[in-house]
């Protein structure tokens, strides 16, 4: 699979590289396979791409795609975006209502889990949100 990814090591200045061997994404239970149709460039990339918070991987977190796998059948071939904070569920703080602040939570493309700037990722079911037909991608 094609993927944009952020590599080197840690602490040093990343660099940025076209690969056409990235594994394929293995959603888990409850993960939403999406195929990637597109995705936007941010500051936040720009700055990843210049080493902040350290990120190697898959790039982008922007993105339209389309559902091509989920244990929910009312989302299979929707076009979706995402909700890039994939928190725990299950921490005081997620509990309490703020999963956006969870200390465990992964950001898609940013800390912990693979981004958009690859064709297909995995993205937790309950982030993902539906695409009007009304609007274009």
């Amino acid at each position: 699979m094609r993927a944009l990814i952020l590599e080197g090591p840690a602490g040093e200045q990343p660099r940025l590289r076209l690969t056409h061997d990235q594994p394929e994404p293995s959603p888990g239970p409850g993960e939403a396979l999406v195929h990637v149709l597109v995705a936007g460039v941010c500051a936040t990339d720009l700055q990843l791409s210049q080493g902040y918070a350290d990120f190697r991987g898959v790039l982008g977190h922007e993105f339209v795609g389309r559902v091509d796998a989920a244990d929910d059948s009312a989302l299979a071939g929707r076009r979706v975006v995402a909700d890039i904070n994939a928190s725990c569920g299950v921490c005081p703080t997620c509990v309490a209502g703020h999963p956006h602040h969870c200390p465990h939570r992964r950001v898609l493309g940013i800390r912990g889990a693979p981004g958009a700037f690859a064709e297909r990722l995995a993205v937790p079911r309950t982030n993902l949100v539906p695409v009007p037909d009304s609007v274009d991608d």
